[in-house]
């Protein structure tokens, strides 16, 4: 059976130094449960999504030769992001 994860971005945006930044809520859809949260890291765009990968991988919950099967990655994640306002908020 194929795990499922949910996977909650959110992205601030630091207008003073022009830099994007993100959290990682990474959750088993399974269990119910959050895997793992990964605080403040620098990335803009999709970037959530490779914090959110590299992190499964390093659990070993996911292959890293998956990464690029698309057809496989759409069964397996939902992908939520948004943009937060203050840097406290991620």
């Amino acid at each position: 059976m194929l795990t499922r994860f949910l996977i909650t971005g959110k992205r601030w945006f630091q207008a003073t130094y022009g830099n994007t930044y993100h959290s990682v809520k990474i959750t088993d859809l399974e269990k119910n449960e959050t895997i793992t949260y990964i605080p403040f890291r620098h990335g803009y765009g999709d970037h959530y999504r490779q914090t959110a990968y590299d992190e499964l991988v390093k659990l070993g919950l996911v292959e890293k030769s998956d990464q690029f099967d698309h057809e496989l990655n759409r069964k397996r994640f939902i992908w939520n992001v948004v943009d937060v306002p203050r840097k406290r908020d991620l």
